[in-house]
C-alpha cells in the first residue's frame, strides 16, 4: 500500500498504450492492487462489501452490459464499456481489503494508513516540481505574477497546464480536467489518514507528527488546486463535524480552536494576495460556466437523435454529468442503470448525515469521503466515474460493512473472527 498511495496522485505520467487505452500511474496502482487483492483472497472475503453495496454493484454491472450491448449493435468499440467494467472489479476487490482493515483484521494496515496523506502529498510534490524542473516553469514567478493580476487562467496555465504537458499524456486531457483528479487523491488521502488515526491501537508520536505534517501540506496542496469541484467538497468535511457537535451537544474546544485558526488562515490567505486568485475563480472568472452551459445546450439538442442508442460524441463534448452523459452516448438503457448507481449514492450520504450524531467521531471523514464521487459524478463528463472515486468509495463501503459486521455480532454477543473494531460505527 505504501507505492499505492505514492503513485496515485502522478496521474500526469503515461507509461504506454495498451488495447484498454493509455496506461497512466494512478491506474496501474489501482488495478495493480486489485490484482493482488483477487489473487489473495478467496471469494468469501467479499461477500460483506458485496452485501453492503449490493444496489450499486448490481446497477453497475446492468450499466456495464447495457453499454456493451448498445456498443455491439452500433458497431462502436467496446472499449467504453472495458472501463467501468475493470474498476467495478477493483472497486470490488479494495472495498474487501479496507473491510478487513477496519474490521481489525489487518492491522498492520491500519497504521500505515495513518501515513497515507504525507506519504501521497510528498509524493505529488516532488514529482510536480520534476515535471515543472523538465518544462521549465518557474512557480515563484507564475505565483507572483497570479497574485498581481488576480487572474486564476494564467495560474493554471502556467502552472498545472504547463507542468504536465510533455510527459506521455494526451494533449487534450492536459488541457481539461487533469488537475482535479490529481487533487482528489489528495483529498481521499486525507479522509482515509483521518479514519486511520481514530481506529486501532493508541497513535504513537510518530503517526501524530506524520499526519499532522500530511494533513498541512494537504490543505496547501489543495488551496493551490483552483478546483472548484475539490475545494466544495473538502468544505462540506468540516461542516459535518461541526454539524455532527452541535447535534450531539458537545462542540470542543479544540473544534472551536480550528474555527478560529480558519479564520486567522482566510485572513493571511487574503493578506497575500492569493485570496483574490480564488475569489476570482469562483466567482469571476465565468469561462468555465458559460462553457458548460453550452455544452449542456448542445447536448440537449442532440438528446431526440441520440435517446435510444445513444452515439452522441462531437468532438469528445460533454455535459458533465454522469447520468445525462450516459444518456447521451449510450441511450436509455444505460442511463437508467446510471442514474440508480447514481441514486444508490445519493441514499447512502443522506442515510448516513441523517445518523451521524450517533456515529463516532472516526466516521466524519467516512461519510465525507462520500461527497468528492458525488460531485465529481454530477460534473465530470465522459459518462465514467473517475478511478480515484472508485477507490473513496472502496473506502466507504469496506468501513461501513464493517461497522455492519460489528453491529450485527454485538446484537447476537457473539464475534466470528479474533479481530475488533475500535469504534462503535453505528
Amino acid at each position: 500500500m505504501l507505492p499505492f498511495f505514492a503513485l496515485l496522485p502522478l496521474q500526469w505520467l503515461a507509461l504506454a498504450e495498451t488495447p484498454l487505452g493509455q496506461a497512466r500511474l494512478h491506474k496501474v496502482a489501482i488495478l495493480g492492487l486489485a490484482a493482488l487483492i483477487i489473487a489473495h483472497y478467496p471469494l468469501r472475503r467479499y461477500a460483506p462489501t458485496l452485501r453492503t453495496s449490493a444496489v450499486f454493484v448490481v446497477a453497475n454491472l446492468y450499466l456495464v452490459a447495457m453499454i456493451a450491448a448498445v456498443q455491439a449493435y452500433t458497431g462502436r468499440p467496446l472499449q467504453s464499456s472495458a472501463d467501468p467494467f475493470l474498476y467495478l472489479l477493483a472497486f470490488i476487490a479494495l472495498s474487501a481489503l479496507f473491510f478487513r482493515i477496519a474490521a481489525g483484521y489487518e492491522p498492520a494496515a491500519l497504521r500505515m494508513l495513518r501515513y497515507a496523506p504525507l506519504i501521497l502529498c510528498t509524493s505529488l510534490i516532488l514529482g510536480f516540481s520534476i515535471a515543472m524542473a523538465l518544462n521549465g516553469v518557474n512557480p515563484a514567478g507564475v505565483f507572483g505574477q497570479a497574485i498581481a493580476t488576480a487572474d486564476p487562467e494564467l495560474f493554471q496555465k502556467e502552472i498545472f497546464k504547463s507542468a504536465f504537458a510533455g510527459l506521455g499524456i494526451d494533449e487534450e486531457d492536459v488541457r481539461g480536467n487533469l488537475r482535479h483528479e490529481i487533487f482528489g487523491s489528495v483529498l481521499l488521502s486525507m479522509f482515509v489518514g483521518s479514519w486511520a488515526i481514530r481506529e486501532g491501537t493508541q497513535p504513537t508520536r510518530s503517526h501524530h507528527r506524520a499526519y499532522r505534517v500530511g494533513m498541512l501540506l494537504g490543505v496547501l496542496l489543495l488551496t493551490l488546486s483552483l478546483s472548484r469541484a475539490i475545494l466544495i467538497a473538502a468544505m462540506v468535511w468540516p461542516v459535518l463535524a461541526m454539524l455532527r457537535s452541535v447535534r450531539r451537544g458537545e462542540l470542543r474546544p479544540s473544534q472551536i480552536a480550528i474555527i478560529y485558526g480558519t479564520v486567522v488562515g482566510l485572513g493571511g490567505l487574503l493578506a497575500s494576495g492569493f485570496g483574490l486568485v480564488i475569489y476570482n475563480r469562483f466567482f469571476t472568472d465565468t469561462t468555465g460556466y458559460e462553457g458548460r452551459a453550452g455544452n449542456y445546450l448542445d447536448a440537449f439538442n442532440a438528446l431526440p437523435d441520440v435517446w435510444v442508442t445513444g452515439g452522441y460524441e462531437t468532438g469528445g463534448v460533454s455535459s458533465h454529468n454522469f447520468v445525462f452523459d450516459t444518456l447521451l452516448r449510450n441511450g436509455i438503457f444505460a442511463a437508467l442503470p446510471a442514474a440508480i448507481v447514481l441514486g444508490s449514492l445519493l441514499f447512502f450520504f443522506v442515510a448516513l448525515v441523517v445518523r451521524l450524531p450517533r456515529l463516532s467521531a472516526s466516521m466524519v471523514p467516512v461519510v465525507a469521503a462520500l461527497v468528492p464521487p458525488l460531485v465529481r459524478i454530477a460534473t465530470s463528463g465522459g459518462g465514467l466515474i473517475p478511478p480515484i472515486e472508485w477507490v473513496a468509495l472502496a473506502f466507504v463501503v469496506g468501513v461501513l460493512a464493517a461497522g455492519r459486521r460489528q453491529q450485527r455480532e454485538t446484537v447476537s454477543g457473539t464475534r466470528s473472527s479474533p479481530g475488533d473494531m475500535a469504534s462503535n460505527v453505528g
